[in-house]
């Protein structure tokens, strides 16, 4: 779900700067965070600590290096096989919302909390805003690539990377500003689901600590027009190992249950355009509006004190593509 300058028409090649997903928010097109995840933050995975061989590893064979680094999850780890195209597939999104964050980061005073942080794009720039950084996801796949992003980048030593559901996790410590970005929220399926996510929020917050986050705002005529749309979503090459890459993808929007599900079929070629490999991925985001994103904010005793409807600080209103917020606990 991504906003409308970074969404391709349907027919638009993927790359860096486009962002191929579900395609059910206003000009939207990206996974939550992804990221299951986008971090993905949710899942059974516990809260400990994640080496090079995180919980329930498993070597890949020689076939497998798409995207899974040896040690990867296939079965648990529902990025397994895509982390390392992650970034790829989402590049121009960091021009939206990374400097929404660091500005906040900048402001904490401290080191922040980041739940779904995936491969590390937004937790990297505010963990050097802020002097340091934790962050959470489910995926051990996504956490590696994190950890590559923060080594590049000279922040390994001031940020800790754990591997837990944001549902249950319990660090022991709390923090000036806790952050869950780009839709990531949009996993959860049920407002239980919800309700445990923002107690881990509280639990973590500091006095006076500040929570934001950020989903998509729904677009019926948008999903009106690509239910069951399936076409291709362009080529990109692997980043590690400079192989082609296609993407294919089928959407399908269940606006009662408010369900959008979509099916990525990830074909690696060699280049003549023989498929070496085929992999299908379905993907579930339960999206909702944001009169019950705020309502379950509410109930969760967070006080929103600003809202936006979009990062450039616009008003939330009926043509807005994001929905933002700033919130304290009451």
């Amino acid at each position: 779900m991504r906003d409308d300058p970074n969404e391709p028409p349907s027919d638009a090649p993927v790359g860096p700067g486009n962002d191929p997903g579900t395609g059910s928010g206003r000009g939207a097109g990206s996974d939550p965070g992804g990221g299951l995840g986008a971090g993905g933050g949710l899942g059974a995975g516990g809260d400990s600590d994640t080496g090079a061989d995180g919980p329930g590893a498993a070597s890949a064979s020689a076939t497998d290096d798409l995207s899974a680094p040896t040690g990867a999850s296939v079965t648990g780890d529902p990025y397994a096989w895509e982390a390392d195209l992650y970034d790829v597939t989402t590049g121009g999104v960091s021009e939206q919302d990374v400097p929404f964050y660091v500005a906040l980061a900048g402001d904490a005073g401290g080191p922040v909390l980041e739940l779904a942080c995936g491969t590390g794009r937004v937790l990297a720039p505010c963990a050097a805003a802020a002097g340091g950084a934790v962050g959470v996801d489910i995926s051990a796949a996504m956490l590696r690539r994190a950890r590559r992003r923060l080594a590049a980048a000279g922040l390994d030593d001031r940020v800790e990377l754990r591997q837990g559901d944001m549902r249950a996790i319990r660090l022991g410590r709390r923090f000036p500003l806790v952050t869950i970005p780009f839709r990531s929220l949009f996993h959860l399926q049920t407002d239980d689901d919800w309700m445990a996510t923002l107690a881990t929020v509280r639990a973590h917050l500091g006095p006076g600590g500040r929570f934001a986050g950020d989903v998509f705002v729904p677009d019926p005529e948008m999903m009106a027009s690509r239910q069951d749309h399936h076409g291709f979503r362009g080529e990109v090459r692997h980043p590690d190992t400079g192989q082609r890459v296609a993407m294919w993808e089928h959407n399908n929007f269940d606006t009662v249950a408010q369900v959008a599900t979509r099916r990525r079929v990830t074909e690696l070629l060699d280049e003549d355009g023989l498929v070496l490999e085929r992999r299908h991925r379905l993907l579930e985001v339960h999206f909702r509006y944001p009169n019950e994103v705020l309502r379950l904010l509410a109930a969760a005793g967070f006080t929103v004190d600003q809202v936006f409807g979009g990062f450039d600080g616009r008003l939330l209103d009926s043509g807005a593509e994001e929905l933002i917020w700033i919130a304290t606990a009451g």
